[in-house]
Protein backbone atom coordinates (compact mmCIF):
# COMPACT_ATOMS: atom_id res chain seq x y z
CA UNK A 1 0.00 0.00 0.00
CA UNK A 2 1.23 3.64 -0.40
CA UNK A 3 0.79 6.45 1.77
CA UNK A 4 -3.34 7.63 2.28
CA UNK A 5 -2.76 11.27 1.95
CA UNK A 6 -0.33 11.36 -1.13
CA UNK A 7 -2.76 9.14 -2.95
CA UNK A 8 -5.95 11.13 -2.45
CA UNK A 9 -6.01 12.42 -6.11
CA UNK A 10 -6.09 8.71 -7.66
CA UNK A 11 -8.23 7.49 -5.17
CA UNK A 12 -11.55 7.66 -7.13
CA UNK A 13 -9.70 6.61 -10.14
CA UNK A 14 -7.49 3.61 -8.29
CA UNK A 15 -11.20 2.26 -6.28
CA UNK A 16 -12.98 1.95 -10.32
CA UNK A 17 -10.35 -0.13 -11.66
CA UNK A 18 -10.35 -2.20 -8.70
CA UNK A 19 -13.36 -2.48 -8.29
CA UNK A 20 -13.30 -3.79 -12.02
CA UNK A 21 -10.71 -6.83 -11.22
CA UNK A 22 -10.90 -7.30 -7.76
CA UNK A 23 -13.25 -9.75 -7.32
CA UNK A 24 -13.22 -11.59 -10.67
CA UNK A 25 -13.89 -15.33 -10.23
CA UNK A 26 -10.89 -17.10 -8.95
CA UNK A 27 -9.78 -20.73 -10.72
CA UNK A 28 -9.90 -22.73 -7.57
CA UNK A 29 -13.37 -21.61 -6.40
CA UNK A 30 -15.26 -23.63 -8.81
CA UNK A 31 -16.16 -27.15 -8.30
CA UNK A 32 -15.51 -27.11 -4.42
CA UNK A 33 -16.16 -30.03 -1.92
CA UNK A 34 -19.99 -28.89 -0.26
CA UNK A 35 -19.07 -27.18 2.59
CA UNK A 36 -16.30 -26.17 2.27
CA UNK A 37 -16.29 -22.43 1.39
CA UNK A 38 -18.55 -21.63 3.98
CA UNK A 39 -16.55 -23.63 6.73
CA UNK A 40 -13.47 -22.24 5.84
CA UNK A 41 -14.71 -18.62 5.66
CA UNK A 42 -16.05 -19.19 8.93
CA UNK A 43 -12.68 -20.14 10.66
CA UNK A 44 -10.60 -17.39 9.12
CA UNK A 45 -13.40 -14.71 10.00
CA UNK A 46 -13.10 -16.14 13.36
CA UNK A 47 -9.67 -16.27 14.27
CA UNK A 48 -8.33 -13.26 11.95
CA UNK A 49 -11.91 -11.09 11.31
CA UNK A 50 -11.27 -8.78 14.75
CA UNK A 51 -8.14 -8.49 14.08
CA UNK A 52 -8.64 -7.15 10.36
CA UNK A 53 -11.98 -5.36 11.36
CA UNK A 54 -9.76 -3.30 13.75
CA UNK A 55 -7.26 -2.51 11.77
CA UNK A 56 -9.89 -1.32 9.21
CA UNK A 57 -11.92 0.69 11.48
CA UNK A 58 -15.30 -1.42 11.01
CA UNK A 59 -17.11 -3.42 14.15
CA UNK A 60 -17.21 -6.77 11.96
CA UNK A 61 -16.49 -7.68 8.28
CA UNK A 62 -18.82 -9.18 5.98
CA UNK A 63 -18.76 -12.98 5.56
CA UNK A 64 -16.51 -13.10 2.40
CA UNK A 65 -13.39 -14.49 1.78
CA UNK A 66 -11.66 -15.94 -1.52
CA UNK A 67 -11.02 -19.87 -0.90
CA UNK A 68 -8.61 -21.49 -3.58
CA UNK A 69 -8.53 -25.00 -2.63
CA UNK A 70 -4.61 -26.40 -4.16
CA UNK A 71 -4.74 -30.35 -3.22
CA UNK A 72 -7.50 -32.39 -2.07
CA UNK A 73 -8.61 -35.79 -1.47
CA UNK A 74 -11.85 -36.81 -0.52
CA UNK A 75 -12.10 -35.63 2.89
CA UNK A 76 -9.51 -32.98 3.00
CA UNK A 77 -8.37 -29.86 1.22
CA UNK A 78 -5.91 -27.72 1.19
CA UNK A 79 -5.14 -24.45 0.05
CA UNK A 80 -5.59 -20.20 0.03
CA UNK A 81 -7.91 -18.33 2.16
CA UNK A 82 -7.94 -14.88 1.92
CA UNK A 83 -9.88 -12.03 3.41
CA UNK A 84 -10.11 -9.68 0.09
CA UNK A 85 -9.34 -5.65 0.67
CA UNK A 86 -11.87 -3.46 -0.57
CA UNK A 87 -11.52 -1.15 -3.74
CA UNK A 88 -10.05 1.57 -1.86
CA UNK A 89 -7.40 1.44 0.59
CA UNK A 90 -7.39 -1.96 2.95
CA UNK A 91 -5.07 -4.53 1.51
CA UNK A 92 -6.22 -8.17 1.45
CA UNK A 93 -4.99 -10.46 4.62
CA UNK A 94 -4.07 -13.89 2.74
CA UNK A 95 -3.56 -17.24 4.58
CA UNK A 96 -3.37 -21.00 4.50
CA UNK A 97 -6.14 -23.45 5.04
CA UNK A 98 -6.17 -26.92 5.51
CA UNK A 99 -9.36 -29.19 6.29
CA UNK A 100 -10.32 -32.81 7.01
CA UNK A 101 -14.72 -33.46 6.91
CA UNK A 102 -15.21 -35.67 9.81
CA UNK A 103 -19.19 -37.09 10.13
CA UNK A 104 -20.04 -34.43 7.56
CA UNK A 105 -18.50 -31.09 9.23
CA UNK A 106 -15.26 -29.72 7.84
CA UNK A 107 -12.72 -29.27 10.31
CA UNK A 108 -10.71 -26.20 9.56
CA UNK A 109 -6.96 -25.15 10.98
CA UNK A 110 -5.27 -21.82 9.53
CA UNK A 111 -1.69 -21.35 9.16
CA UNK A 112 -0.20 -20.31 12.06
CA UNK A 113 -2.62 -22.14 14.81
CA UNK A 114 -2.49 -25.49 16.86
CA UNK A 115 -4.86 -26.52 14.67
CA UNK A 116 -3.60 -26.35 11.57
CA UNK A 117 -0.24 -27.85 12.40
CA UNK A 118 -2.19 -30.76 13.77
CA UNK A 119 -4.14 -31.47 10.65
CA UNK A 120 -1.27 -31.17 8.27
CA UNK A 121 0.46 -34.19 10.58
CA UNK A 122 -2.78 -36.10 9.62
CA UNK A 123 -3.29 -35.12 5.98
CA UNK A 124 -2.25 -37.59 3.20
CA UNK A 125 0.75 -36.71 1.73
CA UNK A 126 -1.04 -36.08 -1.45
CA UNK A 127 -2.60 -33.25 -0.07
CA UNK A 128 0.14 -31.56 2.33
CA UNK A 129 3.49 -33.09 1.41
CA UNK A 130 6.32 -34.07 4.30
CA UNK A 131 8.12 -31.62 3.26
CA UNK A 132 5.53 -28.80 3.86
CA UNK A 133 4.44 -30.61 7.41
CA UNK A 134 7.86 -30.68 8.66
CA UNK A 135 8.41 -26.78 7.74
CA UNK A 136 4.67 -25.77 8.89
CA UNK A 137 5.97 -27.47 12.05
CA UNK A 138 8.96 -25.60 12.36
CA UNK A 139 7.56 -22.30 11.37
CA UNK A 140 5.06 -22.91 14.55
CA UNK A 141 7.59 -23.59 16.75
CA UNK A 142 9.53 -20.88 15.69
CA UNK A 143 7.57 -18.08 16.51
CA UNK A 144 6.44 -19.80 19.71
CA UNK A 145 6.90 -17.44 22.90
CA UNK A 146 11.01 -16.11 23.18
CA UNK A 147 11.71 -17.57 19.74
CA UNK A 148 13.92 -16.16 16.87
CA UNK A 149 11.12 -15.06 15.70
CA UNK A 150 10.86 -11.73 18.20
CA UNK A 151 14.69 -10.42 17.68
CA UNK A 152 15.88 -8.01 16.37
CA UNK A 153 17.54 -9.34 13.67
CA UNK A 154 14.87 -11.78 11.13
CA UNK A 155 17.52 -13.44 8.84
CA UNK A 156 15.65 -11.79 6.10
CA UNK A 157 16.98 -10.16 3.24
CA UNK A 158 15.12 -6.40 1.53
CA UNK A 159 12.53 -8.16 -0.79
CA UNK A 160 15.15 -7.35 -4.25
CA UNK A 161 18.30 -8.12 -6.08
CA UNK A 162 20.92 -8.68 -3.76
CA UNK A 163 23.91 -6.33 -3.31
CA UNK A 164 21.74 -3.18 -4.99
CA UNK A 165 19.82 -0.32 -3.81
CA UNK A 166 16.19 -0.03 -3.66
CA UNK A 167 13.71 2.74 -3.75
CA UNK A 168 12.05 3.23 -0.31
CA UNK A 169 8.94 4.79 -0.52
CA UNK A 170 6.71 4.01 1.98
CA UNK A 171 7.87 4.07 5.53
CA UNK A 172 6.62 1.62 8.50
CA UNK A 173 2.64 0.98 8.09
CA UNK A 174 0.11 -1.40 8.80
CA UNK A 175 -1.03 -3.48 6.12
CA UNK A 176 -4.01 -1.65 5.57
CA UNK A 177 -2.49 1.69 5.94
CA UNK A 178 -4.00 2.56 9.29
CA UNK A 179 -3.50 1.50 13.06
CA UNK A 180 -0.36 0.74 14.78
CA UNK A 181 0.83 -2.72 13.73
CA UNK A 182 3.32 -1.07 11.26
CA UNK A 183 4.20 -4.85 9.77
CA UNK A 184 4.17 -3.57 6.32
CA UNK A 185 7.40 -1.54 3.53
CA UNK A 186 7.22 -0.87 0.29
CA UNK A 187 10.17 -1.06 -1.95
CA UNK A 188 10.66 -0.03 -5.43
CA UNK A 189 9.59 1.51 -8.40
CA UNK A 190 8.16 0.16 -11.96
CA UNK A 191 10.42 -2.59 -13.78
CA UNK A 192 12.15 -3.25 -10.08
CA UNK A 193 12.37 -7.24 -9.76
CA UNK A 194 11.09 -8.43 -6.27
CA UNK A 195 12.81 -11.59 -4.83
CA UNK A 196 12.25 -13.67 -2.39
CA UNK A 197 13.73 -12.67 1.32
CA UNK A 198 14.83 -15.94 2.22
CA UNK A 199 14.44 -18.98 1.64
CA UNK A 200 10.96 -21.20 2.23
CA UNK A 201 8.11 -22.71 0.29
CA UNK A 202 5.97 -20.23 -1.71
CA UNK A 203 2.20 -19.97 -2.35
CA UNK A 204 -0.01 -17.65 -4.33
CA UNK A 205 -3.20 -16.31 -3.33
CA UNK A 206 -6.09 -14.56 -5.14
CA UNK A 207 -5.06 -15.93 -8.54
CA UNK A 208 -7.06 -14.77 -11.12
CA UNK A 209 -9.22 -17.57 -13.12
CA UNK A 210 -8.91 -16.33 -16.79
CA UNK A 211 -5.00 -15.58 -16.50
CA UNK A 212 -4.17 -17.54 -14.06
CA UNK A 213 -1.80 -14.86 -12.65
CA UNK A 214 -1.95 -13.16 -9.46
CA UNK A 215 -0.67 -10.32 -7.70
CA UNK A 216 -0.33 -11.42 -4.28
CA UNK A 217 2.60 -14.54 -2.55
CA UNK A 218 3.12 -15.83 0.43
CA UNK A 219 6.20 -17.28 1.74
CA UNK A 220 6.65 -19.52 4.78
CA UNK A 221 10.01 -19.77 6.39
CA UNK A 222 11.51 -21.72 8.71
CA UNK A 223 12.65 -19.02 10.75
CA UNK A 224 9.23 -18.10 12.55
CA UNK A 225 8.39 -15.80 9.67
CA UNK A 226 6.33 -15.54 6.76
CA UNK A 227 6.56 -13.15 4.11
CA UNK A 228 3.93 -11.43 1.61
CA UNK A 229 4.68 -9.45 -1.49
CA UNK A 230 1.66 -8.08 -3.20
CA UNK A 231 0.83 -5.97 -6.00
CA UNK A 232 3.53 -8.00 -8.48
CA UNK A 233 3.68 -8.65 -12.09
CA UNK A 234 3.82 -12.36 -11.49
CA UNK A 235 6.87 -13.94 -13.70
CA UNK A 236 6.24 -16.37 -16.28
CA UNK A 237 6.59 -20.39 -15.59
CA UNK A 238 5.40 -19.94 -11.94
CA UNK A 239 6.34 -22.78 -9.89
CA UNK A 240 3.63 -24.93 -8.45
CA UNK A 241 2.36 -24.31 -4.78
CA UNK A 242 4.48 -25.42 -1.96
CA UNK A 243 7.43 -25.45 -4.32
CA UNK A 244 10.68 -24.50 -2.22
CA UNK A 245 12.52 -21.45 -3.41
CA UNK A 246 15.94 -19.54 -2.77
CA UNK A 247 16.82 -16.68 -0.77
CA UNK A 248 16.76 -14.47 -4.19
CA UNK A 249 14.01 -16.51 -5.69
CA UNK A 250 12.41 -14.30 -9.00
CA UNK A 251 8.79 -13.50 -7.81
CA UNK A 252 8.06 -11.39 -10.84
CA UNK A 253 8.40 -7.24 -10.80
CA UNK A 254 6.90 -4.54 -8.71
CA UNK A 255 3.14 -3.32 -9.93
CA UNK A 256 0.28 -1.79 -9.14
CA UNK A 257 -2.24 -4.76 -9.24
CA UNK A 258 -5.03 -5.01 -6.90
CA UNK A 259 -6.46 -8.39 -8.16
CA UNK A 260 -7.08 -9.05 -4.71
CA UNK A 261 -8.47 -5.18 -3.48
CA UNK A 262 -6.54 -2.40 -1.98
CA UNK A 263 -4.78 0.39 -4.18
CA UNK A 264 -1.49 1.16 -5.72
CA UNK A 265 -0.11 4.68 -6.18
CA UNK A 266 2.76 3.91 -8.12
CA UNK A 267 4.80 0.53 -9.02
CA UNK A 268 6.12 -0.98 -5.49
CA UNK A 269 5.54 -4.29 -3.73
CA UNK A 270 3.96 -4.01 -0.46
CA UNK A 271 6.16 -6.59 2.00
CA UNK A 272 4.60 -7.28 4.43
CA UNK A 273 6.13 -9.30 7.71
CA UNK A 274 4.20 -12.04 9.73
CA UNK A 275 4.37 -14.44 12.88
CA UNK A 276 3.97 -17.92 12.27
CA UNK A 277 2.10 -18.40 15.67
CA UNK A 278 0.32 -15.73 17.69
CA UNK A 279 -3.11 -15.07 16.59
CA UNK A 280 -3.06 -17.05 13.87
CA UNK A 281 0.16 -15.52 10.86
CA UNK A 282 -0.51 -12.57 13.18
CA UNK A 283 0.94 -9.06 11.34
CA UNK A 284 4.46 -8.96 13.07
CA UNK A 285 6.00 -5.10 13.55
CA UNK A 286 8.90 -4.21 11.52
CA UNK A 287 9.80 -1.62 14.20
CA UNK A 288 12.75 -2.51 15.58
CA UNK A 289 13.62 -5.08 13.41
CA UNK A 290 16.63 -5.66 10.97
CA UNK A 291 15.73 -7.01 7.29
CA UNK A 292 18.34 -6.79 4.75
CA UNK A 293 21.31 -5.25 6.93
CA UNK A 294 18.61 -1.80 8.22
CA UNK A 295 17.07 -1.88 11.57
CA UNK A 296 13.38 0.28 10.62
CA UNK A 297 12.18 2.56 13.21
CA UNK A 298 8.71 4.83 13.25
CA UNK A 299 8.29 8.55 13.29
CA UNK A 300 4.72 7.90 15.22
CA UNK A 301 2.58 7.30 12.27
CA UNK A 302 1.92 5.35 9.10
CA UNK A 303 4.36 6.00 6.51
CA UNK A 304 6.68 8.40 8.53
CA UNK A 305 9.74 6.83 9.33
CA UNK A 306 13.39 5.87 8.80
CA UNK A 307 15.98 2.73 8.74
CA UNK A 308 19.53 2.61 10.10
CA UNK A 309 22.69 0.66 9.22
CA UNK A 310 25.34 1.25 11.91
CA UNK A 311 25.47 5.18 11.72
CA UNK A 312 23.84 5.33 8.50
CA UNK A 313 20.12 6.91 8.64
CA UNK A 314 17.73 6.84 5.91
CA UNK A 315 14.56 8.51 6.17
CA UNK A 316 11.42 6.98 4.03
CA UNK A 317 11.26 8.22 0.01
CA UNK A 318 15.16 7.96 0.43
CA UNK A 319 17.44 4.53 -0.93
CA UNK A 320 18.78 1.71 0.62
CA UNK A 321 21.43 -1.16 -0.03
CA UNK A 322 20.17 -4.83 0.63
CA UNK A 323 22.79 -6.22 2.17
CA UNK A 324 20.61 -9.01 2.56
CA UNK A 325 20.44 -11.60 5.38
CA UNK A 326 23.53 -11.10 7.07
CA UNK A 327 24.65 -11.09 10.32
CA UNK A 328 28.68 -11.74 10.12
CA UNK A 329 31.65 -9.62 9.20
CA UNK A 330 31.94 -6.28 7.40
CA UNK A 331 30.88 -4.95 5.35
CA UNK A 332 33.75 -4.72 3.33
CA UNK A 333 33.48 -1.69 0.42
CA UNK A 334 34.43 -3.22 -3.60
CA UNK A 335 33.14 -2.52 -7.01
CA UNK A 336 33.27 -4.53 -10.40
CA UNK A 337 36.01 -4.56 -12.19
CA UNK A 338 34.93 -6.06 -15.34
CA UNK A 339 33.87 -4.86 -18.47
CA UNK A 340 31.51 -7.88 -18.87
CA UNK A 341 30.14 -7.59 -15.29
CA UNK A 342 30.68 -10.19 -12.49
CA UNK A 343 27.92 -13.12 -12.23
CA UNK A 344 26.82 -13.27 -8.95
CA UNK A 345 26.20 -17.44 -7.39
CA UNK A 346 24.61 -19.43 -4.63
CA UNK A 347 27.94 -20.95 -4.35
CA UNK A 348 31.67 -20.97 -5.58
CA UNK A 349 31.36 -23.57 -8.04
CA UNK A 350 30.77 -22.65 -11.80
CA UNK A 351 29.77 -26.15 -12.76
CA UNK A 352 27.30 -26.31 -9.84
CA UNK A 353 25.45 -23.44 -9.32
CA UNK A 354 23.52 -21.09 -11.97
CA UNK A 355 24.03 -17.11 -12.16
CA UNK A 356 21.87 -15.24 -9.83
CA UNK A 357 22.28 -12.31 -11.77
CA UNK A 358 25.08 -9.87 -12.81
CA UNK A 359 26.35 -7.02 -11.57
CA UNK A 360 27.90 -4.59 -13.79
CA UNK A 361 30.86 -3.03 -14.24
CA UNK A 362 31.42 -0.31 -11.46
CA UNK A 363 28.91 -1.88 -9.26
CA UNK A 364 29.03 -1.44 -5.88
CA UNK A 365 29.23 -4.32 -3.27
CA UNK A 366 29.07 -5.30 -0.04
CA UNK A 367 32.40 -8.05 1.24
CA UNK A 368 32.09 -10.41 4.14
CA UNK A 369 35.18 -12.59 3.93
CA UNK A 370 37.18 -14.82 1.18
CA UNK A 371 36.96 -18.48 0.67
CA UNK A 372 37.86 -20.94 -2.68
CA UNK A 373 36.53 -22.52 -5.13
CA UNK A 374 36.14 -22.84 -8.65
CA UNK A 375 39.01 -21.07 -10.86
CA UNK A 376 38.08 -17.69 -12.75
CA UNK A 377 40.80 -16.02 -14.53
CA UNK A 378 43.62 -18.38 -13.21
CA UNK A 379 42.18 -17.15 -9.73
CA UNK A 380 39.97 -19.82 -7.03
CA UNK A 381 39.86 -16.80 -4.74
CA UNK A 382 35.88 -16.24 -4.21
CA UNK A 383 34.39 -13.14 -1.95
CA UNK A 384 31.24 -13.98 -0.25
CA UNK A 385 28.74 -11.06 -0.23
CA UNK A 386 27.29 -9.61 3.01
CA UNK A 387 23.80 -11.91 1.64
CA UNK A 388 25.65 -15.02 1.72
CA UNK A 389 25.81 -15.01 -2.26
CA UNK A 390 29.44 -15.35 -3.84
CA UNK A 391 31.36 -13.51 -6.61
CA UNK A 392 34.81 -14.08 -8.09
CA UNK A 393 37.61 -12.09 -6.77
CA UNK A 394 39.12 -11.87 -9.85
CA UNK A 395 36.49 -9.54 -11.39
CA UNK A 396 36.82 -7.65 -8.17
CA UNK A 397 38.17 -4.72 -6.91
CA UNK A 398 38.62 -3.68 -3.09
CA UNK A 399 41.50 -2.03 -1.15
CA UNK A 400 39.96 -3.77 2.24
CA UNK A 401 41.77 -7.00 4.00
CA UNK A 402 38.92 -9.64 3.99
CA UNK A 403 39.24 -11.94 6.41
CA UNK A 404 38.91 -15.80 5.23
CA UNK A 405 35.28 -16.67 6.25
Amino acid sequence: MTRPHRRRATAIALAAAAAAVAFVPFSAEAGQQAGLADSVTDTLLAERGPAVAAQRGVAALARHAVVEPRREASDWSFGAATIPGDAAVHAPDASLYVAHRVAGRWQVGVLGSDTFVALTRQAPDSVVSADEKGLFKQNHAAAGPGAAARSVETGLALPVNASSNVGWGGGPHANDGSGSLYSSLDFGGSGTEVRAAAAGKIYRACVDAGSNQTALILIVHANGYTTGYYHLNQRSNFPADGTSVDLGYSLGTAGTNTVCGGSANGAHVHFTLRSGDRNNLAFESVIGKTIGGWTFHTNGSNYDGYATHGNTKVQDGGTLYNYGRYTGNGPYAATVSSSNGANVRYNTNTSASSTMYTAPNGRALALSCKTTGSAVNNNTTWYRLTDTDYVAASLISTTATIPNC
